[in-house]
């Protein structure tokens, strides 16, 4: 899991926890607060399709991406080997 992939995770745990415990206490809230936590609903649907999509889009990816870097490493390797082996010369 990628950096970014984690901190994701983390930060939608994070407002996975608060929202359930936001949710047990709204039968306590008054009207306003009900508009204000259902407009958050909405926006939270959202983030989880984001989310999704975003996953769904770097697990596609990641082969190109791990076969990209693979051949970068390995151009860097080469252009430093030559270099170190010019010095040696």
């Amino acid at each position: 899991m990628s950096k970014v992939e984690t901190a994701l995770h983390n930060d939608l745990q994070a407002l996975q926890l608060l929202r359930d415990e936001l949710r047990l206490q709204t039968h306590l809230l008054g009207a306003d607060m009900r508009d204000r936590w259902q407009a958050l609903e909405t926006d939270w649907d959202r983030l989880k399709e984001h989310a999704r999509r975003a996953q769904t889009a770097a697990d596609d990816a990641l082969p190109e991406i791990e076969t990209a870097a693979a051949l970068l490493v390995d151009a860097l390797r080469r252009g430093y080997g030559d270099i170190r082996n010019a010095l040696k010369a």
